[in-house]
């Protein structure tokens, strides 16, 4: 990417903060990134990373502030979002700070302060040929945010995290989505009844969803079910797999088949597989 003149970063009439030593603004930025209840409290987060960031702002999430070393010059890419006004702050940092709160061998030449949105799953609308994924309780950041990055990629249009689960902001899920949970509605649940209650109002509306589980406990090939229905797919716990609840509500329950030494496979991983299958047997009826 090209670079411009430092000089040329804040456009006229734009607010910009001077943040060189560990004040409140350094620490409200730092807050962001590792504490959850903070995050929740303050609704924002951190996000880093050019695709991260481009996809937020494609998405029309608000930008509270954009962050950037007082001492860099900038590329093309970042000059042209802050002479867009993209952001209703820009904070020159000390390099030394900037260096602090970029997660990167190479520091971040931008960070961004995002507004959150705290969604339900009414936010996610039914549709004719749609498909939920449903996380039960995930634990690990990284697998949920890979995750939702493949759930973007096979065609979901919405996602539900239900139960005691990672924060939906956590840098790490961010980062494993790459910016896919700014494509959808990802959205929190207290439990399956949340779940169930959408897919009743769902079906009262006039889509035909099922609820299909997965689970190597379950009788059912993946490759045996029909998922030309509109669908929740449901993904169970990293070490326990999907509560009882779930089990009760799922019109059907599928399973990988797995030959190896182990008897499991990485969430992910499993989400990637499952996701594939929803999609390529939708493409052959298509």
């Amino acid at each position: 990417m090209s670079r411009k003149n430092s000089a040329s970063r804040p456009p006229p009439g734009s607010p910009v903060r001077k943040v060189t030593k560990r004040d409140n603004y350094f620490q409200r930025a730092e807050v962001l990134k590792r504490n959850r209840e903070k995050r929740t409290q303050y609704q924002q987060f951190l996000v880093e990373g050019v695709a991260q960031i481009s996809i937020a702002v494609k998405y029309n999430w608000r930008i509270d502030a954009f962050l950037y070393a007082d001492d860099r010059p900038l590329s093309q890419w970042a000059q042209q979002l802050i002479d867009a006004h993209t952001a209703r702050e820009l904070w020159e940092l000390s390099p030394e700070l900037m260096a602090d709160l970029s997660e990167k061998d190479e520091t971040s030449e931008l960070l961004a302060i995002v507004e959150a949105r705290r969604l339900s799953p009414q936010d996610i609308p039914p549709q004719a040929h749609g498909l939920v994924v449903v996380f039960d309780r995930p634990s690990s950041p990284g697998n949920l945010g890979s995750s939702i990055r493949s759930a973007d990629a096979f065609g979901a249009h919405g996602i539900i995290v239900t139960g005691h689960a990672v924060d939906l902001y956590d840098p790490f899920v961010i980062r494993g989505s790459m910016g896919a949970l700014f494509t959808m509605p990802v959205t929190n649940a207290v439990s399956h009844l949340e779940v169930l209650e959408w897919v009743k109002q769902a079906r009262a509306a006039g889509y035909d969803y099922q609820i299909v589980g997965s689970s190597g406990k379950a009788s059912t090939l993946l490759s045996e079910h029909s998922f030309a229905r509109p669908t929740v797919l449901v993904l169970g716990n990293e070490t326990v797999g999907m509560s009882r609840g779930y089990w009760e509500i799922c019109d059907a329950s599928v399973k990988i088949p797995i030959s190896g030494a182990l008897s499991s496979i990485n969430v992910s991983c499993a989400a990637s597989i499952l996701l594939y299958e929803v999609a390529r047997q939708r493409m052959s009826r298509s």
